[in-house]
């Protein structure tokens, strides 16, 4: 009891410690420099971990039993309270945030030294940490929402930061409408909770779904989801992710590694115990999440921008992560946007020091050959390719190979899911090794004689992810189940999809590993060992498909310029149209009808008032006339 008391307590100060520190440096922020700043803000972060890493070695000691602590009672019909749980599930987002933000701050107090909006940027950095927290921390279905909302509130001021630069202010806005459309779906989604269960509370919700029906269910489920395909860019909701690349390079890696993108997932893995109950809605899970897969793969393959490359490979990720849920996986799920995290934010990391390093170029075709220029970082974010590629013993390898085994084991249609799946981790290993390649290996014929590499204080981040994408794959392995254990009482009564046995997965492994392998080789004939200028290609003609590849891949298959056509500038249109029709036509013209007739009226009455007593007596003679008429025609009415 003691214990449960004092977590209870202790796991409150990580939530709000952010907070109190985003405010302290805002009603500060003119008089404190950079220095004080970073010492505030990184000291504060690294208190929030070491709390954290605390606390989830005490929730460990009491094998994950969950504690809930309630702040307030809002209102007891319906049942809605204010309140925050910590669980395997919790606890372990927990400790992915607040470690990466410290490391991803201390990497930013270098990266951000020389700009003018210093201090802002950490105000906003903590503020989003503090949204993040509240979203996973929640105890019920409200407390998410607030978190949801303010999470796409300060991922705004990330985005726009630099909002002088139009592509910024225009980036900021598509991520906060794109957002607002799956938040429209989550907010259905919880009403339909509320009147359906009476309450917002988790355990209760969750508890109670196999008492509802199933089309209830999936429609909570599919409400829900559209929130998620927004939070965590799945189609058709994934452009603004790409575009969020105008913000600055480590808020970038905040945002897709292990805080925003990844709400959605939570979000679902949260929702399991319901989810489970809808065969329809896992269906729409998975062929949505491996659509995201393949099409995100496909079009990271022809990319430039050394930061879209990573944006696009996040997308596709993030569809694996999709696909794990679909198909039962949930601990898979976790496990790969745990290794993800590490790996995802070493390589923005690595991004940004090339940046600052090349002055803040982004065009990968301008760098090549900087290995010996930039040797750590080089091999920090060959690490992380590796990873990202599947290449055992890395972190990657693990958590995708479980995913892919995973949906495996399920059979039926699921051996087609499988098979798409490992294509898109092929393209995976393709589009990376040519990332890497482009930039660290190649010669591109320009002189990088003045490069150097990033300071230490962005190196030393680089090496500590490093270390995580290499060993944190080992948490949870065939042999040693480890974010299962941690995850027992969060997915008490979840059905869940394990692993194949034996030669199974064995083979299973071998082919997801042949895919990462046949990848990196590929990408390393192409752009480093040149094949096609070795080699005499000209009988074959694969210029004109090979174009095609590279233009439908750069472009996206144009799904955004449709997009833009349907949905921005055809709304548009649509819009002035039925301001034309509805407001100039119908609404205003019904108005001037009814002025204009009254006019005319009154103008032709007005014309009768002469003010000469003659006319008016001849007008009462006439009207005399007149009733006399009538009253002689009219019949008489018998009393």
């Amino acid at each position: 009891m003691c214990l449960e008391v004092n977590l209870e307590l202790l796991f409150l100060l990580p939530i709000f410690l952010p907070l109190l520190t985003a405010i302290f440096l805002f009603f500060n922020k003119n008089l404190f420099n950079e220095l004080i700043t970073n010492f505030f803000t990184l000291n504060s972060a690294l208190l929030s971990f070491a709390i954290s890493f605390y606390v989830f070695v005490m929730l460990a000691l009491d094998k994950f039993q969950p504690i809930n602590y309630s702040i307030f009672q809002w209102t007891n019909t319906p049942d809605i309270k204010i309140g925050f749980t910590l669980d395997g599930l919790s606890g372990i987002m927990l400790l992915l945030v607040t470690g990466l933000s410290f490391i991803i701050q201390l990497f930013s107090t270098s990266y951000m030294e020389t700009d003018e909006k210093h201090n802002n940027y950490f105000v906003y950095f903590n503020f989003f940490v503090f949204s993040m927290l509240l979203l996973v921390m929640s105890s019920n279905f409200l407390v998410m929402f607030f978190g949801w909302e303010l999470v796409g509130l300060s991922s705004y001021l990330l985005i726009s930061f630099w909002s002088k630069k139009p592509a910024a202010a225009k980036a900021g806005n598509k991520a906060f409408i794109l957002n607002r459309v799956g938040d429209f779906g989550f907010l259905i989604g919880l009403m339909i909770i509320l009147n359906t269960f009476n309450t917002f509370d988790f355990y209760t919700v969750l508890k109670s779904a196999s008492d509802v029906p199933e089309n209830t269910i999936t429609l909570i489920t599919l409400f829900l989801l559209l929130g998620a395909f927004g939070k965590s860019a799945q189609f058709p909701l994934f452009s603004w992710l790409p575009d969020a690349m105008e913000g600055p390079t480590p808020a970038s890696a905040l945002i897709h590694a292990a805080t925003m993108v990844t709400a959605g997932v939570f979000m679902l893995v949260r929702i399991s115990p319901i989810l489970q109950h809808s065969k329809i809605a896992g269906m729409v899970i998975i062929s949505f999440g491996l659509l995201t897969a393949l099409l995100a793969a496909f079009s990271a393959i022809n990319q430039y921008d050394i930061k879209k490359v990573l944006a696009y490979s996040t997308i596709s990720q993030l569809g694996f992560m999709f696909i794990a849920i679909g198909a039962g996986a949930y601990v898979a799920a976790i496990f790969h946007l745990v290794t993800h995290a590490f790996f995802k934010a070493l390589l923005f990391l690595g991004a940004g020091a090339v940046i600052h390093s090349m002055h803040h170029e982004q065009d990968i075709r301008k760098m090549g050959a900087l290995r010996k220029q930039m040797p750590v970082t080089a091999s920090m974010m060959g690490i992380g390719t590796l990873a990202i590629s599947g290449i055992p013993p890395l972190a990657g390898f693990w958590s995708k190979d479980e995913i892919l085994a995973s949906v495996f084991a399920n059979g039926g249609i699921y051996y087609i899911f499988w098979a798409l799946g490992l294509g898109a981790a092929f393209l995976t290993a393709f589009y990376m090794g040519r990332h890497w390649l482009l930039i660290f290996e190649k010669d591109n014929g320009f002189d990088h004689s003045n490069v150097n590499e990033a300071p230490k204080t962005m190196t030393r981040p680089l090496i500590i992810l490093g270390l995580f994408s290499i060993f944190m794959g080992f948490i949870n392995t065939p042999f040693f189940h480890g974010v299962e254990k941690v995850l027992h009482y969060s997915l008490e009564g979840v059905e869940i999809t394990h692993l194949p046995e034996g030669i199974t997965l064995i083979v299973l492994a071998v082919l997801s590993i042949g895919a990462g392998f046949t990848g990196l080789l590929i990408a390393y004939l192409i752009f480093s060992f040149e094949i096609f200028k070795r080699f005499n290609f000209k009988r074959i003609n694969l210029d004109y498909p090979i174009n095609l590849v590279k233009d439908l891949s750069f472009n996206v298959l144009y799904l955004n310029k449709f997009g833009n056509s349907i949905f921005v500038t055809g709304m548009k249109n649509f819009t002035r149209k039925v301001a034309v029709i509805v407001d100039g036509l119908i609404i205003d013209g019904s108005v001037n009808f009814v002025s204009t007739a009254f006019g005319k009226t009154s103008r032709v009455a007005s014309a009768t008032q002469t003010g000469l007593v003659r006319s008016y007596v001849v007008y009462f003679g006439l009207f005399l006339l007149l009733l006399i008429g009538l009253f002689i025609i009219t019949p008489m009415v018998p009393q």
